[in-house]
């Protein structure tokens, strides 16, 4: 069940809650983003979907049956994170016979050298898309928006999206047959599934990374949301996010933005599978039964070991959901 909803600035007025497509929230919470005014809908990014390719890789998904689409979120000057990737589960381009594909989403960067060193790895790669907005932690909406647009124009033919953050592994031989068995049973859309966030609240300390001011977001809980390091999208979802961001208000919060006021908007709800993601600090000493696995320290050689216990038990899992 979704929390309700009160205004920092007003008493809390339980008369003043509702049912909005089935799930609880608070009237002023409706008026702020949900009715919202044509003055909080002019940004041009998120509603006016002014974005530019600084660098596209257009036939990537071109003329091909791609079961997964796997968009990255990465800062542009992480060349290592992107060739470790690149070596691990990203190098897997087919399983099961299910075409996979993987792209690297960047912003604006002001360096010009390390802009050319990008353009060169894209052009070795193709696997790079590039918008004209500033690549910066505060801008990740606008990168969530812009995956969205890319998918929406130049990958619409895949059957399933993974948006993830670049500290995540994705255990490749249990994913693809646990999104297989969807279509299977007839359960391949309105899919959105990550790591459920049920419990948040806005921080208000100024000197903390996730600050947040009363006038940005008014209110003293957080939708229900996905967690912001990975979720999995059927493409439908994909396409109705997109559509919808024209008519929400803009939150620099990506995670509480698309997975928590965009599923609202649109009625989707959120699954977290019983073994979705597993948080690591080094190595795994077990069976790998989770979709996804959290590198804690960020180290590169985590993210190996990791991988190499996934591949080398490939042929033995037998995990359940």
């Amino acid at each position: 069940m979704y929390n309700s909803f009160g205004n920092e600035k007003t008493n809390y007025d339980q008369k003043k809650i509702h049912l909005f497509h089935g799930r609880t929230v608070s009237t002023q919470f409706e008026r702020f983003y949900i009715n919202a005014s044509h003055d909080e809908l002019i940004d041009p990014f998120i509603h006016q979907h002014r974005y530019e390719l600084l660098l596209n890789n257009a036939v990537k998904c071109r003329g091909k049956h791609i079961f997964l689409l796997v968009f990255i979120h990465i800062a542009p000057g992480s060349f290592a994170k992107r060739r470790l990737i690149r070596s691990t589960f990203g190098s897997i381009l087919s399983f099961h016979n299910k075409r996979i594909e993987h792209v690297f989403v960047l912003g604006r960067i002001e360096n010009a050298t390390m802009q050319q060193e990008i353009a060169h790895e894209s052009k070795i790669y193709m696997d790079i898309v590039q918008g004209n907005f500033k690549d910066t932690y505060r801008n990740l909406t606008y990168k969530l928006v812009f995956s969205l647009f890319w998918v929406n124009n130049f990958c619409k033919n895949a059957k399933f999206v993974i948006k993830m953050d670049d500290d995540i592994i994705i255990n490749i031989p249990l994913v693809v047959p646990y999104l297989t068995e969807k279509f299977k049973v007839e359960k391949s859309v309105n899919v959105l599934e990550c790591k459920t966030i049920t419990e948040n609240i806005p921080v208000r300390d100024r000197n903390n990374k996730w600050f947040i001011t009363l006038e940005e977001y008014p209110f003293t809980k957080f939708l229900p949301y996905c967690a912001g390091h990975s979720s999995i999208m059927s493409i439908d979802v994909v396409r109705k996010m997109y559509r919808a961001t024209k008519n929400v208000p803009y939150l620099w919060l990506e995670d509480v933005y698309g997975s928590g006021f965009l599923a609202l908007l649109l009625k989707i709800n959120m699954f977290m599978p019983k073994c979705y993601v597993e948080p690591v600090l080094s190595g795994l000493y077990e069976i790998p039964c989770s979709l996804f696995y959290l590198n804690i320290l960020k180290k590169d050689s985590n993210a190996l070991v990791l991988w190499n216990t996934i591949t080398k038990n490939e042929k033995r899992l037998d995990c359940s959901f």
